[in-house]
């Protein structure tokens, strides 16, 4: 409540400077209250018929405490003035104020002048008694210059600065604009003291922003772990090709022949999106839907990720025919034309099958190789080779090391799709 109040004496204060209509009711209230200090003779009177005499200690400190209650009790009592005096204001009309804009714009005189400095001086005592604001030593004596500078820092750094924030008192804990603050000060001044943290793994990293062939090295392949295959107790002797040694019971790929198949693999899909061929990404495995997708959209293709369905390539009249179809230009933007019969009853098949999962997908690899879809694959240590067209040798079990494979293939084919709306565009 003491906040609220001190908030409207504050508007009041600011508003007085130039509206000579609230300065005629706060004069008549100043010239009442707060001329002198405590001389009011009928308060002396009451407080001497209580015996108190100054000259004693313990008479002195129930004075103190008396003039402290008075005070009190008269800033109450303007408090409650000023409001009252506030809201008739507001509900005053416009039109009755006559030339508002000519009293605005009017210079203050020297009486206003000294209202002003009054007003100010009782603001500040007010908030220093209250503990609304923090203001040094020095600037509790209001008369002095050094005050009137300290005060106004005071002010303006709690209130021209921060006009809403409301300090809590000493004994208060702290409201949560005032630790917002204090956290952002620490931030500014010692949150950035400390170790530098560089090279660090982001999950998304690989797959909203990943690297280019070009920039694919065996170091960040090994970071991605892609050199770790299985146990070798699962291993199957026609990867013996790509094994470069064993350690702890587990094959290590070798990367040299894994960096040689990825950029051979790159090629084909930058060829083929290129020339506006249709790619299919096929990964059943838990958390590689997002690298999916996002590798489908920057190629222009499709994805799989819950199950293969049999029959999908192999059968696709029966599979497929429920699928709405659309006509696309060489931007792959829906066209709207009509489709013939001819059109409707044709057979659309992707133009390429990378596979992320070959062991759990061996159907779509047979599938494809019935229709005669070439297929790309990640080929570990238990897995066949054969069963694809292009293999990669690397770790199909870690989800880091799928996610940079399938990124770098489907960077590679978004640059083949770039070049091929270039070209269509010249």
């Amino acid at each position: 409540m003491l906040s609220f109040r001190f908030s409207s004496t504050k508007f009041i204060k600011s508003t007085i400077k130039s509206h000579s209509i609230i300065q005629k009711h706060t004069h008549s209230i100043l010239s009442k209250r707060f001329q002198s200090t405590v001389t009011n003779s009928e308060a002396t009177d009451s407080l001497r018929n209580k015996g108190v005499d100054h000259n004693n200690g313990n008479s002195s400190n129930n004075l103190d405490k008396d003039d402290r209650d008075l005070s009190i009790l008269r800033m109450r009592e303007f408090n409650e003035q000023v409001i009252r005096k506030y809201k008739e204001l507001q509900q005053t009309p416009i039109e009755e104020l006559g030339n508002l804009d000519d009293i605005l714009n009017a210079p203050l005189t020297e009486k206003e002048k000294l209202l002003d400095q009054e007003l100010y001086d009782f603001f500040k005592k007010y908030a220093v008694e209250n503990k609304i604001l923090k203001i040094d030593e020095p600037s509790l004596n209001v008369g002095s210059n050094t005050s009137d500078s300290n005060g106004a820092k005071a002010i303006s750094s709690s209130v021209k600065d921060l006009p809403f924030l409301v300090p809590t008192p000493n004994d208060k804990p702290y409201s949560f604009q005032e630790l917002y603050l204090r956290q952002m000060k620490h931030i500014g001044g010692s949150g950035k003291l400390g170790a530098k943290i560089k090279d660090v793994y982001f999950s998304n990293a690989d797959i909203y922003n990943p690297p280019s062939i070009q920039d694919v090295t065996i170091e960040k392949l090994i970071a991605a772990g892609v050199h770790l295959g299985q146990s070798t107790s699962l291993w199957r002797s026609s990867t013996q090709s790509f094994i470069y040694g064993e350690y702890k019971g587990v094959h290590i790929i070798d990367l040299n022949q894994t960096l040689s198949s990825l950029k051979r693999a790159c090629r084909v899909v930058e060829g083929i999106v290129e020339r506006g061929g249709i790619i299919l990404f096929l990964g059943t495995r838990k958390g590689q839907k997002k690298a999916l997708k996002h590798a489908a959209e920057m190629t222009h293709g499709y994805y799989v990720s819950d199950r293969w369905i049999p029959g999908t390539l192999t059968n696709p009249t029966e599979i497929s025919g429920v699928w709405e179809r659309h006509k696309v230009d060489m931007f792959d933007r829906p066209t709207g034309e009509t489709l013939s019969p001819e059109d409707i009853d044709s057979l659309v098949k992707p133009d390429l099958l990378i596979v992320l999962n070959p062991t759990e997908n061996k159907n779509a690899l047979r599938e494809a190789m019935k229709t005669r879809i070439p297929t790309i694959g990640i080929i570990d240590t238990d897995s066949e080779p054969s069963m694809v067209s292009y293999s990669i040798p690397g770790n199909d079990d870690s989800l880091r090391s799928v996610n940079l494979i399938t990124s770098v293939l489907a960077k590679a084919g978004e640059m083949g799709l770039k070049r091929r709306l270039a070209r269509r565009e010249d």
